[in-house]
């Protein structure tokens, strides 16, 4: 599904406790050393057999790369927010290593919202996603907010 065939989410669709689910994410071996020896250089994540001596006993990706996955994840829900800006992260867990071969999946939760006072045309939303692997374990657990568009609302990109 293409972003542009996606249903909008403006902040009135944000119903708290409503759930989505989706995506499938193969995580490579390939991807985890890659991204590890450009970003993360642990030798946990760029280096198999000291990986194996480590505390993991064998590679793992980096948290950087696991955030990265469940934004790839959230777009790949056949929703999209009328979003005007991230606010940031409240929390973020790495309970679980991912691992190669893992297949993640995305479970996102809509924990709350509230209409913004000093912008009518807008509210915040506060979001709960859990990326989980193919054994539902936990492997990423986070709580953002976002400014959402209230629905009718016509919001210029920056550019």
């Amino acid at each position: 599904m293409s972003n542009d065939d996606r249903a909008i989410l403006h902040f009135e669709d944000y119903v708290p406790d409503l759930e989505y689910h989706g995506g499938e994410y193969l995580v490579t071996r390939e991807e985890i050393l890659e991204f590890g020896r450009r970003f993360d250089p642990q030798p946990f994540h760029v280096d198999p057999e000291a990986a194996q001596r480590s505390h993991f006993g064998g590679l793992v990706a980096p948290g950087c790369l696991a955030f990265s996955i469940r934004s790839a994840l959230a777009s790949q829900l056949d929703i999209r927010p009328a979003l005007i800006a991230g606010l940031g992260v409240d929390r973020l867990d790495l309970p679980n290593p991912v691992r190669p071969g893992n297949v993640l999946s995305l479970r996102m939760r809509v924990l709350s919202r509230r209409r913004s006072e000093s912008r009518p045309d807008r509210g915040i939303v506060t979001l709960e996603y859990e990326v989980l692997d193919q054994s539902a374990k936990v492997v990423l657990s986070m709580t953002d907010r976002s400014l959402v568009a209230l629905d009718g609302t016509t919001i210029d990109p920056v550019e």
